[in-house]
């Protein structure tokens, strides 16, 4: 946009004398016998649309509905020798500035978006100017919901690809055609930066090979994640790792099962909390939610593993533990005097409720912090590289 004022400025520059009679006469002229319903361009011949994108600004994006809305505006300009005129005979007027109602537009459309389908500009009053070569600039602009496939797998440290797909409605090839792309990215001179998601690339691409000329603008975003790190990932996994301590807290004490029912509560409630911030779809999944679940299964199984080693503790006969836990601990036990002292391997060594509530303190608490270790590496390899 700034290349078309500066563009029109010079024109000014250059023309010197005229009055309002010259431009009313000027546009009269041009108006007469002009039929804005036709093309300027004869069905023989390809008229050449060149366009400039303006990315203004990101206002929101949707990871639900699959959108993202932004405001952009265009620089497009083709030629209609009908509106060439001499410049000598209008004392020297070399550009005029019209209400673009006034002549033929094409139907430029943004194909992809979520609430209407119309051209761009219509229904806004957005002015042009035309030169005395015929060559006619159009300044329009839009804020549009855009469809936008998302992909939050990665979520909050994900990155986001959509693409607005524009071409000339009703006007196929080869008739019109897109071609003299001012730049092969976006014109960022306006852009206003988003608090929650930073613009990483925009790339513009045309397309001839189908029945219609396309331009496809290719935005890359990235969502802005130290916010959702700090109030959810983080909370997520602390919470999953104070977890496995319930059984370091001696089983004397009776404050085991307190602990650990109050730890699975408080991850619920968080969980109830923290699924509010995070996008609510199946396809893919946010792998957050999974380590979410992962987490609370693991607080669950804690839970269980309490009440087992609370009722061993209370048991008055051995009979009553389950007998694998009996051999495991025996075989634990054998290992730990060996370390000591040799000892022939063929004695019994025998075993007591102690030895199993120790080798099951030993088996849930290490092998909560391997299970929780692995998916907490797992998740930021995942969503990092």
């Amino acid at each position: 946009m700034k290349l078309f004022f500066l563009f029109v400025s010079m024109l000014f520059c250059l023309v010197h004398g005229q009055t309002i009679s010259d431009v009313n006469t000027l546009f009269k002229d041009l108006m007469t016998d002009y039929s804005k319903g036709v093309m300027p361009t004869p069905p023989t011949e390809t008229l050449n649309i060149s366009i400039e994108v303006y990315i203004v600004s990101i206002n929101y994006f949707r990871e639900v509905e699959e959108s993202i809305s932004v405001t952009c505006s265009f620089i497009v300009d083709w030629t209609d020798t009908r509106l060439a005129w001499n410049p000598s005979t209008y004392n020297n007027v070399n550009v005029l500035l019209i209400d673009m109602e006034n002549i033929w537009v094409p139907n430029i459309v943004l194909l992809n978006r979520v609430d209407k389908i119309e051209p761009i500009g219509n229904g806004v009053k957005f002015s042009g100017a035309l030169t005395s070569t015929g060559r006619v600039y159009y300044a329009p602009g839009l804020v549009a919901d855009v469809k936008c496939v998302t992909d939050i797998s990665k979520f909050p440290f994900d990155s986001q690809t959509c693409t607005l797909h524009i071409f000339p409605w009703g006007t196929n090839l080869p008739y019109a055609i897109f071609k003299n792309l001012f730049n092969s990215t976006c014109n960022l001179d306006y852009f206003s930066v988003n608090s929650d998601w930073t613009l990483e690339e925009c790339s513009l691409r045309i397309d001839n090979s189908n029945i219609y000329t396309e331009l496809f603008v290719t935005l890359k975003i990235k969502r802005s994640s130290l916010y959702f790190a700090i109030m959810v990932v983080f909370p997520t996994l602390l919470l999953g790792f104070l977890n496995p301590l319930v059984f370091i807290l001696p089983v004397e004490t009776g404050n085991r099962i307190g602990l650990s029912v109050t730890l699975l509560l408080s991850y619920a409630i968080f969980l109830t909390l923290a699924s509010a911030s995070v996008p609510a779809t199946s396809n893919p999944m946010c792998t957050l939610l999974i380590i979410m679940v992962v987490i609370i299964t693991i607080s669950g199984v804690i839970v269980y593993g309490t009440v087992i080693t609370i009722k061993y503790h209370h048991t008055e006969s051995m009979d009553a533990i389950w007998s694998p836990f009996i051999k495991l601990a025996r075989v634990r036990v054998r290992r730990k005097l060996t370390s000591i002292e040799p000892i022939d391997p063929k004695k019994e060594i025998s075993v007591t409720k102690k030895d199993v509530i120790d080798l099951l303190d030993f088996l849930f608490f290490y092998g909560s912090y391997i299970i929780l270790l692995a998916v907490g590496i797992g998740y930021f390899i995942h969503v990092l590289i």
